[in-house]
């Protein structure tokens, strides 16, 4: 929203202070409250870090198990009235949820953006006989290079498929994160097409698929520097795919459409640099969203 890119919240809340905190931050703004159903036998969703002075994260706690309540049927009836051009969820859902919402949005030709969350969560498009990721209806994915490893680990042990992609080098020299991960998103975009890996302070690496050859489409794309100290890492990973998502919306005929590497290579630089853009902004403020956030971070042609 902050992009200025509609977009609209299918979630789940309690009866709670924190239910009604999300719900005034949404309307503060102008985002729709309608799709978040209220649970009232369980609590909201909670999430409590402990950082360093520095920012960094030294252990969380989160309490998620709300999502698992979550309509599916609604969420159904949602998206084939709503009809949105891009669908995001998370691995806070539970599995049904997740296959129901690949397969509608398959039949309705929606792409979808899977963010993994966690090492085990992001293992769940592969439970009940891998029938979230047999949909083909993900396109997109956002691991960190834990979750990339994990994920491609757990394709390989279930399908029988060889695939040889020894020849194929980054565009650019990235550092070693980048080289040592590259195999696991090679592998994995046989499977998910577009796979945007975050490195951290080491950047991030686009791996993707020719729509015209099936060729791997690889670069590597160097970290946004930050200016000023951190003040806390919560919210930056989010940002980042928010951002992206929001760019992802504006320019979705060109990614799942481009045939010429170079073209597409040029595109998402321009809009993983939004993102990372927004993630430094977020380091950078003691919201978990950033305010500084705006309209400036959409790319047009």
């Amino acid at each position: 929203m902050r992009t200025g890119t509609p977009a609209f919240l299918v979630s789940a809340v309690g009866n709670d202070l924190a239910a009604q905190t999300i719900r005034q931050g949404m309307e503060m703004i102008g985002m729709s409250t309608q799709y978040v159903q209220c649970i009232p036998d369980h609590p909201t969703a909670v999430y409590n870090a402990i950082h360093s002075k520095s920012g960094q994260l030294i252990a969380a706690v989160a309490d998620m198990d709300i999502f698992d309540a979550l309509n599916s049927a609604k969420i159904d009836t949602i998206l084939h009235t709503e009809k949105p051009a891009l669908v995001c969820f998370d691995g806070n859902l539970a599995t049904n949820t997740m296959a129901r919402l690949a397969a509608t949005s398959a039949q309705l030709g929606i792409p979808v953006f899977f963010e993994p969350t966690s090492v085990p969560k992001s293992l769940k498009i592969f439970e009940q006989n891998g029938s979230v990721l047999s949909s083909g209806a993900i396109k997109f994915v956002s691991p960190n290079h834990f979750e990339l490893e994990a994920m491609s680990e757990t394709a390989r042990s279930i399908t029988s498929t060889l695939v040889d992609d020894k020849h194929t080098t980054l565009t650019v020299k990235g550092p070693a994160l980048a080289q040592r991960v590259l195999p696991y998103a090679l592998h994995l975009s046989h499977m998910i097409p577009h796979i945007i890996t975050k490195l951290g302070e080491d950047g991030c690496l686009y791996t993707g698929r020719s729509s015209k050859s099936g060729k791997a489409i690889v670069q590597y794309f160097e970290p946004e520097q930050v200016d000023s100290s951190i003040i806390s890492v919560t919210g930056a990973g989010d940002c980042f795919v928010g951002t992206l998502l929001a760019n992802l919306r504006k320019h979705l005929a060109d990614i799942i459409q481009e045939q010429e590497p170079d073209n597409a290579i040029m595109l998402w630089k321009q809009i993983i640099s939004r993102a990372q853009k927004a993630a430094v902004l977020t380091l950078q403020s003691d919201l978990a969203v950033s305010p500084s956030i705006d309209h400036d971070l959409l790319y047009s042609k």
